[in-house]
């Protein structure tokens, strides 16, 4: 996502424009990482009113955090106008396309989750959703933009939740990788057709609101190869522990690190040249400095818990 949010600033040029639009399975690759932890857990088929408010605050105290920082930094550092507008907005969670979109996105999630599980131990009713939900993103091919997305971007998404699913259950099995590469590349070219037929743009960001079969497929593909090549240099013992520590931290904090990057994208855009840096210098930047804040973050938490008495 740091590349993505980078790059976006160069798009003049046309190897990183394509950089940059090929990096959009990131998305749906953030959406994987966390359902397939949730439902590998006992629990993923229960909810309870202790359950959401647990998973509410981990998702709304960084958001929030996040806010409150934005615009101090708007309204003191950058001196952009801040009007009582921008700050309810922002506490609304914000509007289109905004930052706050992803929030409510595993805010759906939450509730998706248990209900999919739930819905699978019906063999009937898991065989219908499997072959009919992904009927909502193939029909958003043809479907002109939509503005207000965000009430209805579960729909599509609980395609590819229902995808994360099946991937838990049978990603032992030799013939899934190959079922899921070749079923899912046939889609994506199906969809990339179907699109081009009805003169809808290609551009990933622009089939991302809310997801279509051509986004979806795509990083379903992209997650697929990613994951059991993994495993492969993993088994074959060509994946270094040290990077592999690095993984496991970035991972760990993907969450957090969302927001913290969006802070620098917008302090180095506003107060440097950033163009001199080109895209790999602005994106190497706002990375080190996300991570190195993050460390900062981690560190005073293991302080102030280690005074405070439990």
């Amino acid at each position: 996502m740091i590349l993505i949010h980078a790059t976006a600033y160069f798009l003049d040029q046309k190897y990183v424009y394509i950089l940059w639009d090929y990096s959009h399975f990131v998305v749906p690759l953030f959406i994987f990482c966390s359902a397939y932890v949730a439902f590998q857990r006992k629990d993923a088929g229960s909810i309870s009113f202790t359950q959401i408010f647990k998973r509410l605050r981990r998702l709304l105290i960084p958001y929030y955090i996040f806010t409150i920082v934005l615009i101090l930094l708007f309204g003191f550092v950058l001196h952009k106008e801040v009007s009582y507008q921008f700050i309810l907005n922002w506490l609304l969670l914000g509007s289109e396309r905004d930052v706050g979109w992803l929030v409510v996105l595993f805010v759906y999630v939450i509730f998706l989750i248990p209900i999919i599980v739930r819905a699978a131990k019906f063999h009937l009713l898991r065989k219908f959703l499997m072959k009919t939900v992904w009927l909502i993103p193939i029909l958003l091919l043809f479907a002109p933009p939509i503005e207000s997305f965000r009430f209805m971007m579960w729909l599509p998404w609980t395609a590819f939740l229902i995808f994360v699913y099946w991937f838990t259950q049978e990603e032992e099995k030799r013939w899934f990788p190959w079922y899921a590469l070749v079923l899912f590349t046939i889609g994506f070219f199906l969809s990339r057709f179907i699109l081009i037929f009805n003169s809808h743009t290609l551009v990933f960001t622009e089939n991302k609101y809310p997801p279509n079969f051509y986004y979806l497929s795509y990083g379903t593909v992209l997650i697929t190869f990613l994951y059991y090549f993994h495993r492969f240099l993993t088994r074959k013992k060509l994946f270094t522990s040290w990077l592999q520590k690095w993984f496991d931290f970035l991972s760990r904090h993907s969450y957090s690190l969302f927001f913290i990057h969006f802070l620098y994208v917008y302090i180095l855009k506003d107060l440097t040249n950033y163009r001199s840096l080109e895209w790999w210098g602005f994106f190497g930047v706002i990375t080190m400095v996300s991570v190195f804040t993050q460390m900062v973050i981690n560190k005073a938490h293991l302080i102030v818990k280690g005074i405070i008495p439990k």
